[in-house]
């Protein structure tokens, strides 16, 4: 293997561990956002009898102090949704997002395996360079060597 194959696995690896901290970081991203989708929603889902009953109710006020804790969680959860879902369009399902949840995770897992090996990797390719440089060029090591003694 000569020098310059080295340098090109060692970048190639190098590209391949940065493209894998992408990913990872991406798909955390993601999981953090359905997280906080689904969380929403339960909230929504599990505060909107409460709500109906309001606009029912023949006394709000009473009905409002009755129900405060969870009218005021159905209305942070509607504003929250808003914003994730400014279209307003129809909510997804709790078990498909807990489905895509659990498929996201499983692959971030993987991909977090994946990218402790390529950590792994990159770190060996590049003490490996560092050596055969230094035993390839070591003139670059005795200036350094100097400049390490003045600075002392």
């Amino acid at each position: 293997m000569h020098f310059a194959d080295l340098e090109a696995k060692s970048a190639e690896v190098a590209a391949t561990f940065d493209g894998a901290a992408a990913t990872l970081k991406s798909a955390d991203k993601r999981l953090t956002d359905m997280a906080v989708l689904i969380k929403h929603i339960e909230t929504y889902r599990a505060t909107k009898p409460a709500a109906e009953g309001l606009r029912a109710a023949k006394d709000r006020d009473a009905y409002r102090r009755e129900h405060e804790s969870a009218l005021i969680l159905h209305e942070a959860a509607v504003r929250a949704l808003k914003k994730l879902r400014p279209d307003g369009g129809r909510l997804p399902s709790l078990a498909a997002l807990r489905t895509e949840h659990a498929k996201l995770t499983e692959c971030r897992d993987t991909l977090k395996a994946k990218y402790a090996t390529l950590r792994k990797q990159a770190h060996e390719y590049g003490v490996i360079k560092r050596n055969v440089d230094s035993i390839l060029n070591p003139a670059d090591k005795k200036e350094k060597g100097k400049e390490r003694s003045t600075e002392l």
